[in-house]
């Protein structure tokens, strides 16, 4: 009789350890949903960032360079500063970034390589960001 009160606590005991983890598991997924949908990325950001140019070195082995020119539909100088923190950075290397108005130049006159910007395109560019290897972020405004 005593045998049986004792096994029906240890699995009235069991189902509520059982329930307690399945709580647990569902809030940290849930967590980890509202922290993949509520965090800032380059899509929320105001000032329509568009690509237009990006250059990479092929080295793997070395230094990583990344070169990227992107337009902007206002010099909303806050925002450009979160786009350049959000923009791919790896700790291998150096990341830059020039910016342009969107109607000022166009994807033809634009010439990106890893030495920076054409001649022709630099009076266009708003802003040149450099994060270096660091991840330290420097922003200049109209930079040529």
């Amino acid at each position: 009789m005593g045998g049986n009160i004792i096994e029906t606590v240890r699995i009235k005991e069991k189902k509520r350890m059982k329930k307690l983890i399945l709580l647990i598991s569902v809030v940290i997924v849930g967590l980890i949903f509202y922290s993949l949908f509520s965090s800032e990325n380059v899509n929320s950001l105001e000032g329509d960032f568009k690509e237009l140019a990006f250059e990479r070195n092929e080295n793997n082995t070395g230094t990583v360079l990344r070169v990227y020119a992107f337009s902007v539909e206002d010099t909303l100088w806050s925002e450009i500063k979160k786009h350049a923190d959000l923009v791919p950075h790896t700790k291998f290397g150096t990341t830059e970034v020039y910016y342009f108005l969107h109607d000022e130049i166009s994807e033809d006159k634009l010439e990106l390589s890893l030495n920076g910007l054409n001649v022709a395109s630099r009076p266009f560019c708003i802003a040149h960001a450099v994060k270096n290897s660091q991840g330290i972020l420097k922003i200049e405004k109209y930079p040529f």
